[in-house]
């Protein structure tokens, strides 16, 4: 059965048409004639096809969820969706371990700055957070920035502005996790942007295959008796799917 949402073209036109005579022989052997020939008619081929997938049903399945479109148009053969639908759970998993990944190793650096060097850097700017990891203090950064004449990158001396690391190590140590969570964060559109096209990709595959799948018209052959004139004859009714 067709969805409501496909649209269907349905002409009728006579296909051929077969006149008898007014004589009262003719008339009388004439449904009989056309009863016959439609019989023999659908018995040597079914033309009424089942209902086919329909392309506009396959693209939005797949646009969804890639691969639902594949199964839609054939359930039993829809290895290409299995193909999609495994790229997105890999690419979903990938999406949400990096996320994770990244926010864990944001509170590591977090926590860690605040231990070794003095500062909490929490809801601080991205700026300071570079800072901290550049150099051993704020006496330090500041002391480069006046010899370099960065005047407007001067930082006040107030508490919360003065680290001081404990050691060398431990700056490289806090500067490995904050860079280990920013390229962790920094993949995270790459992967959105998989995902969306891993879907596009499956709808349009799905829209294809079911659309190749369509047959040609249905076709369906009725009988027509005109008992008044004598003017009999079949009438055909075709169905085009797009």
């Amino acid at each position: 059965m067709m969805n409501n949402i496909a649209r269907e073209c349905v002409f009728s036109r006579t296909l051929s048409k077969i006149e008898w005579g007014l004589n009262s022989g003719s008339s009388a052997i004439a449904p009989i004639v056309i009863f016959l020939l439609s019989m023999s008619i659908l018995a040597a081929s079914p033309l009424v096809v089942k209902a086919q997938p329909e392309p506009s049903q396959s693209f939005l399945r797949s646009l969804a969820v890639p691969g639902w479109g594949h199964h839609y148009n054939n359930p039993e053969s829809w290895t290409r969706g299995k193909i999609h639908l495994g790229a997105d759970i890999l690419l979903i998993g990938s999406y949400f371990g990096l996320s994770v990944r990244a926010n864990n190793l944001e509170d590591q650096f977090e926590t860690f700055a605040q231990l070794r060097s003095g500062v909490p850097i929490e809801n601080r700017s991205r700026s300071f957070r570079l800072a901290i990891g550049q150099f051993s203090s704020l006496e330090e950064y500041n002391d480069f920035q006046l010899r370099s004449r960065n005047w407007n990158r001067l930082l006040p001396d107030v508490p919360e502005n003065r680290w001081q690391w404990a050691s060398e190590e431990d700056r490289r140590r806090y500067r490995d996790l904050r860079e280990s969570s920013d390229n962790a964060q920094n993949q995270l559109p790459a992967i959105g942007a998989l995902l969306v096209v891993n879907r596009v990709v499956s709808a349009i595959s799905a829209y294809r295959q079911a659309r190749d799948l369509a047959p040609g018209p249905d076709i369906v052959f009725s009988p027509v008796i005109n008992h008044g004139s004598g003017d009999n004859g079949f009438m055909a009714n075709v169905s085009f799917r797009f």
